[in-house]
């Protein structure tokens, strides 16, 4: 029977930014927001239209009601190209595509699931993923996504993110990566080599010290003080969020420890501290493009922003502790456990998912990549500049850092944020801050219900 619970789908909203905020913004750094009241009007009209109550149109073709955040509001067009070359290959089936800003996606996908009227396919984030799968409403893919165009076309990693209890709900159909951006120019003045791809978290801090040294106004790195760099940073120094079993919290570790001192440690000494950044939500990023910041854990998402302003500037993998590990942030399309046109809405998956067409349009507009973009198009991407470094992207997925696989991800997020922001103000230090977070997540982590 199908279990209607699911749980909060609010995200981190900090002073500092998430990485889960930054990761929807525009590429271009400057989507305007749409106001609640134009969203509302926008959600109505896509219920009309999209309603996922038919399963036949009138000329006898399968119905496949889609729901997608991503394309909204930059890619409606894009989409709308897609949508037409799928039906003109698939002349039995309908695709019905609806889309909504990703401040209220999940709050209409909630009601629609709750309601019974669930899109046959839609979007899922992977802060999400684990609360849609544990609560029944995903269709087991089982051996589809390890048949025809799907077999090959995706890293384990990838595949292993949309996994839960062992069994396949999703499929990856896009990815961004954080990497480390640099300025060469700054580089250069302080007498430094540029990062490598075998780069430490010493050579990061010796390279922003000496930057930081510059003065001028001048500050050597920005790493956002977050849970999820906080998870990221925990796997490059060996750690794990979760005990073995996954039942309870084992971030408050030895190497845990030493991860929230790298993060918290940066602030006021190589960037700039709370009091500095103020209310700015893109403080970083107008640091990094005046030119007065010599290093920015920041995502690919950003390279049309960056190519804009004259600085000499490329990127590279971000370094590590004791292990590669890269924040490789995917979305995934899920398959409907109430669909009842299952096969059409396969058809349509395996499409946005695998098929080359999309994935050169995905490249040709600036949006989100395909994790199974070919050899062929991969080459295309890279060969464009700046950066100079593109191939990083890919390489990323080499090496992804896991995100916890937690139904209350929202709140955990929030609790594990505020405790390293505690070491920032000088409330506490780095192991009581993640004592005190252990504690108040392992309720919430315990599979107990």
């Amino acid at each position: 029977m199908f279990r209607t619970r699911i749980r909060s789908h609010t995200h981190t909203h900090t002073r500092t930014r998430t990485r889960t905020d930054i990761r929807h913004r525009s590429r271009t750094g400057r989507r305007t927001m749409l106001s609640a009241a134009v969203a509302a009007t926008l959600l109505v009209a896509g219920c009309t239209q999209g309603s996922a109550t038919r399963t036949t149109s009138d000329d006898g073709r399968k119905v496949v009601h889609y729901l997608s955040f991503t394309a909204a509001p930059d890619h409606l067009k894009d989409l709308a190209s897609l949508e037409k070359s799928f039906e003109k290959t698939h002349p039995d089936i309908d695709v019905r595509v609806q889309t909504a800003p990703f401040d209220s996606y999940f709050t209409q996908l909630q009601t629609s699931v709750a309601g019974g009227t669930a899109p046959d396919v839609f979007e899922l984030n992977q802060d999400n993923f684990a609360s849609y799968a544990e609560s029944g409403a995903l269709a087991d893919l089982g051996a589809l996504s390890r048949t025809g165009a799907t077999k090959n076309a995706f890293t384990g990693s990838s595949l292993r993110a949309f996994a839960y209890d062992g069994k396949q709900y999703g499929l990856p159909s896009s990815f961004s990566t954080e990497l480390l951006f640099y300025n060469k120019d700054l580089f250069d003045k302080a007498g430094l080599d540029y990062p490598t791809d075998d780069w430490t978290w010493q050579d990061e801090q010796h390279a922003a010290q000496k930057i930081q040294d510059l003065g001028g106004g001048v500050f050597g790195d920005f790493q956002h003080t977050s849970y999820l760099e906080f998870t990221k940073a925990l796997a490059q120094n060996g750690g794990s969020f979760l005990s073995a079993d996954g039942t309870k919290p084992a971030f408050d570790s030895a190497a845990g420890v030493a991860a929230a001192k790298w993060l918290t440690g940066k602030v006021g000494t190589t960037m700039p501290t709370q009091a500095q950044i103020g209310g700015a939500t893109d403080y970083d990023t107008k640091l990094f493009t005046e030119g007065k910041l010599g290093m920015w854990h920041s995502g690919s998402w950003f390279f049309p922003t960056v190519a804009d302003f004259r600085i000499h500037w490329d990127v590279a993998p971000e370094p590590a502790a004791k292990r590669k590990a890269n924040s490789v942030f995917q979305n995934t399309l899920a398959l409907s456990s109430q669909s009842r046109n299952r096969d059409a809405a396969w058809e349509w998956m395996s499409y946005l998912t695998t098929s080359q067409e999309v994935a050169q349009k995905r490249i040709d507009t600036s949006w989100e990549l395909s994790p199974a973009t070919s050899d062929a198009l991969r080459k295309q991407y890279i060969a464009a500049t700046p950066p100079g470094n593109r191939a990083a992207v890919f390489q990323a997925l080499d090496d992804v850092a896991p995100l916890p696989q937690l139904t209350d991800q929202a709140e955990i997020a929030d609790i594990v944020t505020n405790r390293l922001q505690d070491v920032v103000i000088g409330r506490s230090t780095p192991e009581q801050a993640l004592r005190k977070a252990a504690s108040q997540t392992a309720p919430l982590i315990s599979r107990a219900d």
